[in-house]
């Protein structure tokens, strides 16, 4: 399964529950893995998260500045997805997934076939466990 979602009015140590819950790791998706806030550089970021974070510039927007999306390399992207045991979370900072790559990069993954969820709250999906 394939999460994406923005880190935008979001907590550090509420992504990081929400990826243990479903023991994903998390694809940050930014050209570049820097912020005005602190708490989401790549640096601290690869230090709370640690083997669950993984900067993946090949599905950043060359474009982020401005201009239309132009992802870096969807095909190497995808590659590091299909080599990943875990569930995957795409995220980068735009809380509008309507104005993001992230949702371009949704859309390609939804044409290959796989299923992709936009994370609105940070609670692990629930398991329907069988009545007997």
């Amino acid at each position: 399964m394939i999460y994406t979602m923005g880190y935008s009015g979001r907590k550090l140590k509420d992504i990081k529950r929400f990826a243990e819950g479903l023991d994903a790791v998390i694809f940050d998706i930014r050209y570049s893995p820097r912020s005005r806030n602190p708490e989401f550089s790549g640096k601290r970021l690869a230090e709370v998260l640690g083997e669950r974070y993984r900067h993946v510039r090949d599905f950043g927007n060359r474009n982020y500045k401005g201009g239309p999306i132009e992802l870096v390399d969807f095909e190497a992207g995808l590659h590091l997805i299909e080599q990943e045991q875990r569930a995957v979370i795409l995220m980068c900072v735009c809380g509008d997934p309507a104005i993001c790559h992230r949702t371009v990069i949704a859309a390609r993954l939804r044409e290959l076939g796989y299923e992709v969820e936009e994370v609105d709250e940070l609670k692990p999906p629930q398991v329907q466990l069988p009545l007997f």
